[in-house]
């Protein structure tokens, strides 16, 4: 692997500081915060200059959404892989939650605007998504004979229903119930032991 050049360290940093400034523009005030002017002052640059970067603002959207997918990964990576794949599920629908919580503007921006990067299950999943993470401890249940596989696509079935269960429950604390005064998380664990045992088979 070639090493990055000066230059190329300078560009990858102020890329980076960007997208951050960005963010930060986000948990302040909204997704309507985002000013490519008040990034650029943020970061004592030029507005001309940050499309050397970006094409456009909605370039930078999808760009500050991608890597907040990213951090999304990061936060499902942080859950024990040598968990037994049942509880590592409702760990992860519990971090899915977490990270929701802590970041209540990003994620609203990242699912009202990031499509997914397939258009099918024949297409492959992307090791670095979220989801990838998911579906690999459903198969990981699957294989260890705490869920039965009824067809060929039954980690993906239980995969997206799992993302499903977790992103109502996270939506609906972020939204509807945003001014609801209750501790979350035993419900969100009762909700995913619920279906999980569900699934267990017989």
């Amino acid at each position: 692997m070639s090493r990055l050049t000066p230059r190329q360290r300078r560009r990858q940093k102020t890329r980076q500081a960007i997208l951050d400034t960005a963010q930060a523009l986000i948990s302040e005030k909204g997704a309507d915060g985002i000013s490519i002017r008040e990034i650029a002052r943020r970061i004592d640059y030029s507005p001309a200059g940050l499309y050397e970067y970006f094409d456009s603002k909605d370039d930078l959207v999808a760009a500050v959404c991608a890597d907040g997918m990213k951090q999304l990964g990061v936060a499902f990576k942080q859950v024990p892989a040598d968990l037994p794949p049942t509880e590592r599920l409702v760990k992860l629908g519990l971090r899915y939650a977490e990270f929701a919580r802590c970041n209540p503007e990003q994620f609203l921006m990242i699912f009202n605007t990031l499509p997914s990067s397939r258009s099918s299950v024949d297409e492959p999943v992307d090791p670095d998504s979220p989801y990838s993470i998911l579906l690999e401890t459903a198969q990981a249940a699957i294989e260890a004979g705490e869920f039965e596989a009824t067809n060929e696509r039954a980690a993906e079935g239980i995969a997206y229903s799992m993302w499903a269960l977790m992103h109502g429950r996270a939506m609906l604390e972020l939204t509807f119930l945003r001014n609801f005064q209750l501790d979350f998380d035993p419900v969100h664990r009762w909700a995913m032991e619920t279906f999980i045992n569900g699934l267990k088979a017989g």
